[in-house]
């Protein structure tokens, strides 16, 4: 259980925009250090002069450098949930694809990973204001620039929609025309792409949880359903339903580059260049799609 005093000290090291642990180590060196030898003397002499001890113990805190109590090497991640990209495992650890790739970008340039729960939009204001150091998963904007650097290049490029049918049946969605005249799952209040928004012809049937697409195209009650393909993927793996559920052949490719952002406020700018080169080895080699591999065969597993 955390004392009082890590509350202080956690909230002392918080306002320099530091980590904690640290400081809780070079103060206990320094008090254990000081106070060490003082416990074989009397009781009489802390009576006397333990005023005075105390006072010389703030005055060496206070002008002891804060930045030898305070350094940290770990960059906080404001984390908002959004699987398979981000995703809040059932021990309470954070996973997903994208976590899994800042995991090894962080270690290539030597930086470990706290993450801090917020909303994305939440998440991007602190970033802009310094209280977390990277975000993930943001498309990148003129606005946004102004506080954010973007690490290069951009780790996902498109967005696509898929549709999920019953196993055996892929070919009955070939183009955007073959979904006329069907009926298709989809959420309520979703967006998916202008023409398939906009086309009446296409008979829709919203609901309000992407397990109910699964269980009404299962009870043959719609021909298909709609989803961002790597969401699609993800609950599909999860519900245990890949041998009887599959994409379509028509997919809806639309271009977007994602990225991850870094705080221009961070304490950790100095290592953008580092960060950007060690991304593009990793997008360059193809790491990101064994990384992606890696997280669906695991969630197969459970």
């Amino acid at each position: 259980m955390r004392g009082a005093g890590d509350s202080l000290l956690s909230s002392f090291c918080r306002g320099w925009g530091e980590d904690p642990a640290y400081s809780r180590i070079a103060i206990d060196l320094l008090l254990s250090n000081l106070y060490g030898p003082m416990m074989t003397f009397p009781v009489s002499f802390f009576k006397a002069w333990m005023p005075f001890i105390l006072s010389a113990s703030l005055c060496m805190l206070l002008l002891f450098p804060v930045s030898v109590f305070c350094q940290r090497s770990v960059l906080r991640v404001g984390f908002s949930e959004h699987p398979p990209w981000k995703v809040r495992e059932a021990d309470g650890g954070y996973g997903g694809i994208d976590i899994e790739l800042l995991r090894v970008l962080a270690e290539r340039v030597g930086l470990g990973l706290e993450f801090v729960d917020y909303p994305f939009k939440r998440a991007l204001e602190m970033a802009a204001i310094g209280e977390v150091d990277i975000v993930t998963g943001v498309f990148k904007r003129r606005d946004r620039e102004k506080d954010l650097y973007f690490i290069e290049p951009a780790y996902k490029k498109f967005s696509n929609k898929a549709f999920f049918v019953l196993k055996g049946r892929e070919s009955s969605i070939r183009r955007h025309e073959d979904l006329i005249g069907k009926t298709l799952g989809t959420i309520v209040g979703a967006k998916y792409y202008p023409a398939f928004d906009k086309d009446k012809r296409i008979m829709k049937s919203p609901v309000t949880r992407t397990e109910l697409n699964f269980k009404m195209l299962l009870a043959g009650r719609i021909n298909a359903f709609i989803m961002t393909e790597s969401a699609g993927e993800y609950r599909r793996a999860q519900l245990g339903m890949e041998d009887v559920v599959s994409k379509a052949d028509f997919i809806y490719r639309e271009k977007q580059n994602v990225y991850m952002v870094l705080s221009r406020k961070s304490i950790f700018v100095k290592y953008l260049k580092e960060m950007n080169r060690q991304m593009r080895i990793l997008v360059e080699s193809g790491e990101i799609n064994r990384i992606k591999a890696r997280f669906y065969k695991r969630l197969r597993t459970r």
